[in-house]
């Protein structure tokens, strides 16, 4: 059976994203990538499976003290959302628990230490430290995270759950997008209870973890108008079928996730707030990557989506090149501390760590974010691009035989000033006109005249100096001719009338196609066509 159009895009966009590999010479430490290459050969998964987790676990091991300065009054917090596509049967779930026995290792140490503290005899089990949450009520965050430094690891085996909680228009759902979205920035947060009021001045929640690459792509085939797609960073690697004769063991030299979670939590649990900077170079080599993000985002004029990904990856750069600082520092100490436990004559150094970001993790930040950005455009519908069309010529509009486009004629009679003049109106058409684009082409005629077009409001209002009316025929020309500027139709004749034609689906260029995606139009909506009656 041949697939559903919707699961070929889904196999083509995923296809193009696994073609995308990571040069892991260039993305971390030595260090970093010894260790990541030792778990992932010993249960035969990418490495890709635990670097990424690894970059959200350590953000949340830094926790809300720790923010990089980008610029005087610019600092991001240590906060990345990172998430792996994986497919079931690809080893996802090992990957996962091999970093979360670490985890579970490192709370039950603290819950061990605060129980045995004479003051806290009578704790309950909300009282005791918790790392990670992996599924929860908004209530039930706001309390984990005031009850643990305002901070917590989101740690997910499938993301999916989370996301389809907060999707828009699912009742308090959109309160809570809105939380989950402003948490990203770590912004502080007010919970109102029975009780009374409970509030966090910041907030640190990092996420991690997996999801299936169909629901990635179907999310980001949706147009982003309030920048949650921005906020994650997804990757989707091809799959690594590895013989059990294949997995080697890790080697006894290798620290394990505990050790390396214990020396990250121990840099900056009780040092206050620590502000990470960049050394000179590092900084201009940062200040010059994110000023091509800039360039980037100029050459893309009419892709919103795609433009967000690039305004807020800036950010995002920063981030991770602090993360990768304290994550190469961290695992090289661990394996010098592991070396040690071996050879007494290890000599260890005292000054392991700066608050300095050096040129390595800044470059290791531009590599792993350039690969980011590059799987997240694969997964994404084609790069959106308004033809730049010749602008038909419109007759001035008659009044129309009532079969095409006349309800009344009150429009009609009013034709007083040019459609030129109502032009300027609709220039953005295509940034903000998508519900009324997506009014007219599902309308279901495949025929519609000015006046039929504006006496049903299928236009945005369009009010000139003088004017009481917002919804004249002349507008409704100008709006129709945009619209068929954007690929959707053409003008044409019906007696002494110009008509807006829809253009057939199958005839759609491919700017008008991104068009509909972004105005979240199927091509069932678009082809349906409607009986008199229903109209």
């Amino acid at each position: 059976m041949a697939l559903s159009s919707m699961a070929s895009t889904v196999k083509a966009r995923t296809s193009a994203a696994q073609k995308i590999l990571p040069d892991w010479s260039q993305m971390c430490g030595e260090k970093t990538l010894e260790f990541i290459t030792d778990l992932s050969d010993s249960i035969g998964c990418p490495k890709e499976f635990l670097f990424f987790p690894l970059l959200s676990c350590t953000a949340g091991f830094m926790g809300v003290n720790a923010k990089v300065e980008i610029t005087e009054g610019w600092t991001e917090p240590a906060i990345l959302w990172v998430i792996v596509c994986a497919r079931k049967g690809e080893a996802k779930s090992p990957a996962g628990r091999i970093l979360k026995r670490g985890i579970d290792a490192l709370e039950s140490q603290l819950r061990n230490e605060y129980k045995e503290d004479p003051e806290h005899q009578n704790c309950t089990e909300d009282d005791l430290p918790r790392l990670t949450v992996s599924h929860f009520s908004f209530e039930k965050l706001h309390h984990v995270m005031k009850n643990n430094g305002k901070q917590v690891l989101g740690f997910f085996d499938e993301l999916t759950l989370l996301y389809e909680t907060i999707q828009h228009g699912k009742g308090k759902s959109a309160v809570d997008r809105k939380i989950f979205l402003s948490l990203n920035g770590g912004d502080s947060w007010d919970r109102a209870f029975q009780n009374g009021t409970s509030s966090m001045d910041r907030t640190c929640l990092n996420i991690a973890g997996f999801i299936q690459p169909t629901y990635v792509v179907e999310l980001l085939s949706q147009n982003d108008i309030d920048g949650f797609l921005d906020r994650q960073l997804f990757s989707c690697p091809p799959e690594r079928d590895c013989y059990i004769k294949e997995m080697t063991p890790v080697p006894d030299t290798t620290p394990r996730p505990l050790d390396i979670f214990s020396l990250i939590r121990g840099l900056h649990i009780d040092a206050g707030d620590v502000t990470y900077t960049f050394e000179e170079d590092a900084n201009d080599a940062a200040v010059e990557y994110m000023d091509s993000l800039i360039d980037r985002k100029r050459a893309i004029p009419d892709d919103e989506n795609r433009r967000g990904v690039l305004s807020k990856a800036k950010g995002q750069f920063a981030r991770i090149a602090m993360v990768l600082h304290v994550l190469n520092h961290s695992v090289h100490q661990a394996f010098d501390l592991n070396r040690a436990e071996f050879n007494p004559n290890v000599e260890l150094n005292d000054q392991w760590h700066s608050t300095h970001i050096d040129l390595q993790s800044v470059n290791n930040a531009k590599a792993v974010m350039d690969y980011l950005i590059s799987q997240k455009f694969a997964l994404m519908p084609p790069e959106v691009r308004i033809p730049v069309v010749q602008a038909p010529s419109i007759p001035k509009p008659t009044r129309c035989h009532a079969g095409y486009d006349e309800l009344n004629n009150d429009n009609a009679d009013q034709e007083n000033d040019p459609p030129a003049a109502f032009s300027a109106h609709f220039e953005n058409l295509a940034y903000s006109g998508g519900k009324y684009i997506k009014k007219l082409v599902t309308h279901g005629r495949e025929h519609l005249g000015a006046s039929y077009v504006a006496q049903r409001h299928l236009m945005p209002s369009a009010r000139t100096p003088g004017s009481s009316n917002p919804y004249k025929v002349e507008a409704a020309h100008a709006y129709i001719q945009k619209v068929c500027e954007l690929g959707f139709g053409s003008i044409e004749r019906k007696g002494r009338c110009a008509v807006f034609a829809k253009r057939k689906y199958e005839d759609l260029p491919d700017a008008a196609r991104n068009l509909l995606v972004k105005f979240n139009v199927s091509e069932q909506e678009y082809k349906k066509q409607k009986t008199c009656e229903q109209l």
